[in-house]
């Protein structure tokens, strides 16, 4: 374990979001089977090429949920998902398939309502990083 790094939680841990209950293994199992699915979709394994580590791209995601449902922090990272994905060439297209490949994993693995708050979540960064994407689409074709 990085000296900057606590130790991750442990799989039982649980964490409340919207009223509802997740474990660290509910979270990680989400980010682990999503991007298992992304990797062989044939529209998202083309932005996600850039992904060298999975397994380390899965553990950052993971934190990254964790902490976004109000878990504490266990690892010193910084997360910058606009500037990523537009740097990946992140169109509609690819949000809305990301979106409906996501809804379709957190209702396999999830109870409904489980489901249902994390995709609301989900959709709302997908609205806010469509909109920082045309911002930063705006500002890289000016002179």
């Amino acid at each position: 374990m990085d000296a900057q790094n606590k130790q991750r939680p442990a799989f039982r841990e649980v964490i409340e979001f919207n009223s509802l209950a997740y474990t660290f293994h509910d979270v990680h199992t989400v980010v682990d089977e999503f991007y298992k699915r992304v990797q062989i979709d044939p529209l998202l394994r083309e932005p996600f090429s850039s992904v060298h580590d999975w397994p380390h791209h899965i553990e950052r995601l993971t934190h990254f949920w964790w902490t976004l449902f109000g878990g504490e922090r266990y690892m010193q990272t910084s997360y910058s998902p606009a500037e990523k994905h537009y740097i990946a060439g992140f169109n509609d297209a690819f949000l809305s398939r990301w979106l409906n490949l996501f809804r379709t994993t957190v209702e396999d693995l999830l109870t409904d309502s489980q489901a249902q708050a994390w995709f609301e979540l989900a959709s709302r960064m997908g609205v806010a990083l469509k909109s920082k994407n045309e911002f930063l689409k705006q500002h890289a074709n000016r002179p």
